[in-house]
């Protein structure tokens, strides 16, 4: 039992890291597409440089304020929705 309940667990860690994953180039790409620089990005957002370079560098993930305050400044927010819903 123990072993099975290892396997679920490395399961659900390599989930959460795609998805981690999947947030960052996605948030990369919209930054870009907007034409900012981290610097610019920090500026709107009302926060520090090396802020949205640990995101963009996966060295931290950020706090939902944290999130809600960066994302602004390209256009978007956080949603909660269900883990089966596909984009």
């Amino acid at each position: 039992m123990k072993k099975e309940e290892e396997k679920r667990y490395i399961e659900k860690e390599k989930i959460l890291q795609e998805i981690e994953y999947a947030f960052v180039k996605e948030f990369v790409d919209l930054r870009h597409e907007k034409k900012l620089t981290q610097q610019e990005m920090a500026d709107q957002a009302n926060v520090i440089r090396e802020t949205i370079a640990r995101i963009e560098n996966q060295m931290t993930s950020p706090q939902v304020n944290t999130l809600i305050k960066i994302l602004e400044p390209i256009g978007y927010t956080i949603k909660i929705v269900p883990i089966n819903e596909k984009r």
